[in-house]
């Protein structure tokens, strides 16, 4: 990797924490007053193990037209700072210092009174739209109670007029018959839209944006920031941004607070957070998160250790990729080929006497092969057909539906009798997107990671195989005998790994291992995913959205977009020089954590009225 004169420019690691230092606010005096000033902000909960401190002192002032980002892991008191300021947290919560809005105290007002503030000073965007809006009213029913709570004059007629024009303005395609539309009827970012228009409908001083774009699409989040920036610019307020994403925050934040187990541990611009980070967890956070611009052949930081000792490195030119290219795995055996795989569902129509009146195309003539050690990668966004690619090639023909061809160590899985696939199967498995729904809570680690093993008829001592690979996962043997409830999201996944290499497969099917983790987890298992490949020679088919952590643990990479591989080749090779149009739009769209770059770039778009569903009379029915 080459030295980035950015990264160049940051000297003087401290070994710990420095000292919360107090707001500096004459840099601030060009911005006017703070339209929101909070400080010493404290939040602690009961629990049965003691006062847990969620929040433990945060300072800071919000100025009209500035963007604000507060960043850190799961547990480290972003949301619960939101929380507090909008009056939302139990009353079983207890909460200190002080938040004002202009001249008004928010700390310590009932809801009663907080509720003549939320929606019309501070509008708020929630991380999951669909439990912030009511399923039983219609989108124009909802906008216009938001208008009206705040404003017992306005009519029903101009409520209704401000509702489409907020409906224009966040993009919503026909907005006048999304008026009169359902939460369930729209899209997860069409729905987070009119979270959004709800948001500035009152024009608020202040949008607080808790993780808006986590659970979507990466083109559709892309979208959504953009329409974040455009109705700040079109209400002149400021904006709180919360999330985990650094490269949101390179992209959107002036100014940059990072928090820790509660402790706000550093504060900056977002020049000097990125260019500049002097507290080792922070730079830890940005040594972790693998970049869509820069290919790294170097393990993820995974600890502020590792990290101050890593940029010490790349500041002494001690680390360079610069030469290292793709390994070429021609040479080594074939383990799975795919060839044109197909998966079609039938769309049916009517209530009781359903017929068939089309199909919708989920996997469409795909064609693939992997070899020993190597890893593929299939990205797109959701309903492309990765996971349905995925379940075709578990499922091995079971189903006897089967349209292609897949072949596993040589072996034509159709062809095979019953007893024959499930040997072969052994060496092929599982490893899925949400560990705790895939480990049965009732089981402990031993009994889940030997399940596989007594299922197969093991003749070895499965006692010694279990702890063998508790050992491999790097999990310590006394967890053997916990349930999954008392691990972390990274050790359960550790875990559901250790199952899933207890046959000794050739082949790890991971369906979006790591999107539920945080960076610094994900950065851990990543690496030992890693490991794991180079010690046993096993390979991967890696599914997955961020195209980031596909630039760094693929070898070759697979583009899927309506059912179809749209472009395919080497990882490297695919995203510095795309060729098919959706696979720019993607690219372009992937958060890069670097401010100077992120603040600049252009986005592309994809647009094309391509859809998967092919009806039988040839075109789609009368629109609604």
């Amino acid at each position: 990797m080459s030295t980035d004169s950015n990264v160049k420019k940051v000297t003087n690691w401290p070994g710990k924490a420095e000292p919360h230092k107090p707001l500096d606010q004459g840099r601030f005096e060009k911005f006017g007053s703070p339209v929101l000033s909070v400080r010493n902000l404290k939040v602690r909960f009961p629990s049965e193990a003691g006062i847990v401190n969620a929040v433990n002192g945060i300072d800071f002032d919000l100025y009209p037209g500035r963007s604000l980002g507060i960043v850190g892991e799961s547990g480290s008191g972003k949301s619960v700072t939101s929380l507090a300021i909008m009056g939302l947290l139990p009353e079983y919560a207890s909460i200190e210092g002080s938040a004002r809005l202009g001249d008004t105290e928010l700390i310590g007002l009932t809801d009663r009174q907080m509720s003549k503030h939320r929606g019309a000073d501070i509008g708020m965007i929630f991380q999951d739209p669909l439990s912030a809006l009511t399923p039983v009213f219609t989108i124009g029913y909802q906008l216009r109670e938001a208008l009206q709570a705040h404003d017992r004059k306005l009519s029903d007629k101009a409520a209704n007029a401000r509702a489409l024009e907020l409906l224009k303005l966040v993009g919503i395609p026909n907005p006048e018959r999304g008026l009169k539309s359902y939460p369930h009827e729209f899209s997860g970012g069409m729905r987070q839209r009119v979270v959004i228009a709800i948001a500035i409908a009152n024009n608020p001083k202040v949008i607080i944006a808790d993780e808006p774009t986590t659970a979507l699409d990466v083109t559709i989040q892309a979208q959504i920031l953009e329409i974040i920036a455009k109705a700040q610019e079109e209400t002149g307020s400021a904006l709180i941004m919360i999330t985990h994403d650094m490269g949101v925050v390179a992209g959107v934040a002036d100014d940059v607070i990072v928090m820790k187990n509660g402790d706000p541990v550093e504060r900056g611009t977002v020049e000097e957070i990125f260019y500049e980070p002097r507290n080792p967890y922070t730079i830890k956070l940005l040594s972790a998160v693998p970049r869509i611009d820069k290919k790294s052949h170097q393990p993820l930081v995974t600890s502020e250790e590792e990290a101050l000792e890593y940029r010490r490195k790349l500041e002494a030119g001690e680390i360079d990729d610069e030469g290292v290219g793709p390994k070429d795995f021609s040479n080594e055996p074939v383990v799975l080929e795919v060839n044109h795989l197909t998966k079609r569902f039938p769309v049916l129509k009517g209530a009781f006497l359903k017929r068939r009146v089309g199909w919708v195309r989920a996997v469409e003539d795909v064609s693939f092969n992997l070899h020993r050690g190597e890893t593929i990668a299939i990205v797109g966004e959701s309903g492309s057909g990765k996971s349905t690619t995925l379940l075709e090639i578990m499922d091995m023909g079971a189903g006897k539906d089967l349209h292609g061809e897949i072949i596993v160590d040589g072996k034509d899985v159709v062809k095979l009798s019953k007893r024959e696939r499930r040997t072969l199967r052994s060496k092929i498995q599982m490893v899925f997107q949400d560990p705790m729904g895939a480990l049965d809570p009732r089981l402990t680690v031993k009994e889940i990671i030997a399940e596989p093993l007594h299922s197969l008829g093991w003749e070895g001592d499965i006692d010694q195989r279990v702890s063998d690979l508790m050992h491999l996962v790097e999990l310590k043997p006394e967890m053997i005998d916990r349930f999954p409830g008392a691990f972390s999201g990274g050790q359960r996944q550790r875990i559901a790994i250790a199952r899933a290499l207890a046959t000794e497969p050739d082949i790890l099917v991971l369906d979006e291992p790591v999107s539920a983790l945080d960076v610094t987890i994900q950065a851990g298992v990543l690496n030992l995913l890693e490991r794991l490949k180079e010690k046993l020679g096993v390979s991967y088919v890696f599914v997955s959205h961020d195209l980031a952590v596909v630039n760094h643990i693929a070898d070759k990479v697979a583009v899927m977009y309506l059912g179809r591989f749209v472009e395919t080749g080497p990882t490297e090779e695919v995203f510095a020089n795309p060729q098919h149009p959706y696979t720019q739009s993607l690219l372009s769209a992937v958060p890069i954590p670097d401010p100077k770059i992120e603040k600049n770039r252009k986005r592309i778009h994809f647009d094309s009225d391509d859809t998967n569903v092919v009806y039988d009379d040839a075109k789609a029915p009368a629109a609604k």
